[in-house]
């Protein structure tokens, strides 16, 4: 069997949040992760790492949409449904405040 190399992979250096380890790109936004307050409308995917996260975001997307692969492909998968923990998505307005049928 091959030996991988991992001298190319970057690990991320982790650092300790509330006596959880977090990769040191989480912590540099912490206090802004910390304070996000959810609006009625918005919807939180949550899965385990390397678990068909992107699947998820795919499959609740085209939900949302009633199947229509046109909608679907308006933008790329980290502008739809962005990681909140990675970066921060910019105020998306729903449609109910845009006067539009379609949600954020």
């Amino acid at each position: 069997m091959e030996s991988l190399e991992t001298k190319s992979i970057k690990l991320s250096k982790l650092v300790e949040i509330e006596g959880i380890p977090m990769p040191s790109e989480i912590v540099e936004n912490w206090n802004l992760i910390s304070g996000f307050q959810a609006r009625p409308d918005d919807l939180l995917l949550c899965t385990y790492p390397k678990a068909g996260t992107t699947w998820i975001q795919e499959i609740v997307d085209m939900v949302q949409h009633r199947g229509d692969a046109q909608k679907c492909a308006r933008a790329p998968i980290t502008e739809r449904s962005p990681y909140i923990e990675l970066f921060l998505p910019k105020p998306i307005p729903s449609g109910e405040s845009t006067g539009t049928e379609e949600k954020r």
